[in-house]
């Protein structure tokens, strides 16, 4: 596959350097906007070039590599007259024998390389309820990385069919609110928190919507007060590492024993963008850091327990997935051993 790839920036050196897809695609170019960096040799192997120039040679796809992703489509559709439909972000492609891609299962040839919307829907073979609806149901947009249904379902099916109440925080475009109907039924209370006041529409049934900011310790509260307790919490908001301590410190405490609490899009945790970098300390990960200590608290040099946060004795276990914090809550208590047998 004789690929374009449009963008001469930080996210087309990461996939040059890590995407299994570029070492099965055919780069036939490297375009960008900036006429100060045409001719600018690109990871020591592409000549940076005009996108004039760029289209005049051999190519299947054009591949975005900026997260302005539909600026760059609008620019190559009005100006150069390219069809949308040779125009995908170079996220999309898949090589599914090194993806991530949870209990999800596909019908195509591991090894091979593909264009993700050459597989949705009907390659895709579904794991759980979750995957089903995403994949296979008609719903509106929502943004999910395929492992995380693995792990929803992993830890969210004890409430299938019950009357849970659980609260996502970022409803973007409403699909995640249809989704957790559909997964939890009913009886269920879903709960969406945004910024954004056109989320209300979302509202359905035993869906409600509540605008405000998750960085606002008061309003969380007021939340958790007026529809929980929660059962789950669920951050999916701004994926600024100060807000994600915020909501944490904020409303875990306020959560049912035995509840499950996620923090998602930790990759945040990594990015300027979100005032994150690696081993920065004051982003979530780092600060997450912390709950393998809560864990073990029992265990901590007598004196120094008031060093350890107010939470630590009702973080029954963490666990760690790719972009992902789940922490299980109950009071723990102190453990206990016997010594038992014959001898």
């Amino acid at each position: 596959m004789k690929v374009l790839l449009f963008g001469a920036g930080e996210n087309a050196r990461r996939f040059l350097r890590h995407h299994p897809a570029a070492r099965r695609l055919e780069i036939t170019a490297v375009a960008d906007n900036d006429s100060a960096r045409w001719g600018e040799v690109f990871e020591e192997k592409y000549k940076v070039v005009s996108p004039k120039e760029a289209l005049k040679r051999e190519w299947d796809l054009i591949a975005v590599t900026p997260a302005a992703y539909f600026e760059m489509e609008e620019q190559l559709v009005s100006e150069f007259g390219v069809e949308k439909e040779k125009i995908v972000r170079a996220s999309d492609f898949l090589v599914p024998a090194l993806a991530n891609l949870g209990s999800v299962r596909l019908e195509c040839d591991y090894e091979g390389c593909y264009v993700v919307s050459g597989l949705i829907p009907d390659r895709v073979i579904p794991g759980n309820g979750l995957e089903e609806f995403y994949f296979k149901r008609e719903h509106r947009v929502m943004n999910k990385w395929w492992h995380y249904f693995e792990v929803y379902h992993t830890f969210f099916q004890k409430y299938v069919g019950s009357a849970v109440k659980i609260l996502e925080i970022g409803v973007y475009k409403g699909g995640s609110m249809q989704m957790w109907k559909d997964y939890f039924g009913e009886q269920a209370t879903i709960v969406g928190m945004d910024i954004d006041w056109n989320c209300k529409q979302y509202e359905d049934g035993n869906i409600h919507i509540c605008i405000g900011s998750q960085a606002d310790r008061e309003f969380l509260e007021d939340v958790s007060e007026k529809w929980g307790p929660f059962d789950i919490v669920l951050d999916d908001g701004s994926h600024d590492v100060k807000h994600q301590i915020i909501t944490f410190e904020t409303l875990f405490p306020l959560l049912k024993e035995g509840g499950v609490y996620v923090c998602e899009d930790c990759q945040s945790s990594y990015s300027a963008r979100y005032n994150g970098g690696y081993r920065k300390p004051d982003t979530f990960m780092e600060y997450s850091k912390n709950f393998a200590d809560c864990v073990n608290s029992q265990y901590v040099d007598l004196g120094r327990e008031k060093e350890l946060p107010a939470y630590a004795e009702d973080i029954k276990a963490c666990h760690y997935y790719d972009s992902m914090v789940v922490l299980e809550k109950k009071r723990r208590g102190y453990s206990f051993f016997t010594e038992y047998g014959r001898r």
